[in-house]
């Protein structure tokens, strides 16, 4: 019985050991403090700007007839797809028409006198200005039958190029003055985007590393674009209008009008500069640091760097002191003690 009790006392203080070192384990567990940390990547090195701008058509064109009269016929509305040269209205051609009809009859009349009288010239039995006379007759005659011709081609308004009807300027039966706009054309054949540069940032325009747009009503992203010109001139705003070409045809989806977020990578100059959080910096006796997470041990290591520049979006360029694909801690470094065990906080 004395041997049973003593194994049985035996295996109670084992297991209240056992009981023990769990319960230290985990409350030193439960004492390691929670921190987010984020990884540096030496892709980052390259510095963004980002700026808002607007899809633009490749041009818009008010198309109008060249001569006058009663439009009669609208053959697109606003919103339809048309090809070059597609007839898009008319004006009522009847008038044209009888000035052709006249004109053509007085061509043919000189034109045959002119021969008869050429045939006469050329045999010796006509003066030489009397031919004269006759040939500027018969220019006159010729240029207003070509012209009374195109005038009645006129009266058919043609598209200009492939594109869009974006507004349509008047109704049928209107009547219209030549130039008088009739269509609102849109080419698209490629698409642009318009925004604007500070004077700080206006002579890099031509030398970007990259230059991308996002069009979040599009569903399109890092789509590629290029420097198509930079105005001379300041705008109101003391802004540099930029206009950028889309690269990306079998972006469908992609309409004018639409807002974009242009986003332009800048050489830094400094191939070395790693660009973290600014959140992730804090200054101690003149100094400043970040904390880097040491996988193998759980913990923090507070790290000395230096500090280049204050970049765009709340970020700040290192020149020194990391080698560019560490952890680093960005949230709570203030609270932290040199290799203290933490925890990593896990993104939602």
């Amino acid at each position: 019985m004395k041997k049973e009790a003593l194994q049985l006392l035996v295996v109670f203080f084992v297991g209240l050991g056992l009981i023990s070192c769990s319960s230290e384990k985990e409350a030193k567990e439960s004492t390691k403090r929670f921190v987010k940390v984020e990884q540096l990547s030496k892709a980052k090195n390259s510095k963004e700007l980002i700026f808002h701008g607007q899809l633009k058509e490749k041009k818009e064109v008010e198309a109008a007839f060249k001569v006058a009269g009663q439009v009669y016929n609208m053959l697109v509305d606003e919103g339809d797809y048309v090809r070059k040269n597609q007839v898009i209205a008319r004006i009522d051609p009847r008038d044209y028409k009888i000035q052709l009809q006249t004109t053509k009859a007085k061509y043919e009349q000189v034109k045959g006198e002119y021969a008869r009288y050429n045939e006469l010239y050329k045999k010796n039995k006509l003066p030489v200005n009397t031919l004269e006379q006759l040939e500027a007759g018969y220019t006159a005659a010729k240029s207003a039958y070509e012209s009374a011709q195109n005038a009645l081609d006129d009266t058919e308004l043609r598209a200009p190029f492939d594109g869009f009807v974006y507004r349509k300027k008047i109704s049928n039966f209107e009547n219209v003055a030549p130039g008088q706009p009739i269509f609102a054309l849109l080419d698209v054949s490629h698409l642009e985007v318009a925004f604007s540069l500070p004077e700080s940032k206006v002579n890099q325009a031509k030398n970007f590393d990259a230059i991308t747009i996002d069009v979040a009503n599009a569903n399109a992203y890092n789509v590629p674009v290029e420097v198509l010109s930079v105005n001379e001139k300041a705008n109101g705003n003391d802004m540099y209008d930029v206009r950028l070409v889309v690269n990306d045809p079998a972006q469908k989806e992609l309409k004018p009008g639409m807002s974009v977020k242009v986003r332009i990578k800048l050489n830094t100059n400094n191939e070395h500069a790693i660009v973290l959080p600014v959140e992730a910096v804090f200054a101690n006796n003149g100094e400043t640091f970040v904390w880097v997470y040491n996988q193998s041990e759980s913990n923090v290591q507070r790290t000395a760097v230096n500090i280049q520049n204050i970049e765009n979006q709340g970020m700040v360029s290192i020149i020194s002191g990391l080698k560019g694909d560490e952890f680093v801690v960005t949230a709570g470094v203030h609270s932290l003690v040199d290799n203290q065990e933490v925890r990593i906080l896990q993104n939602s």
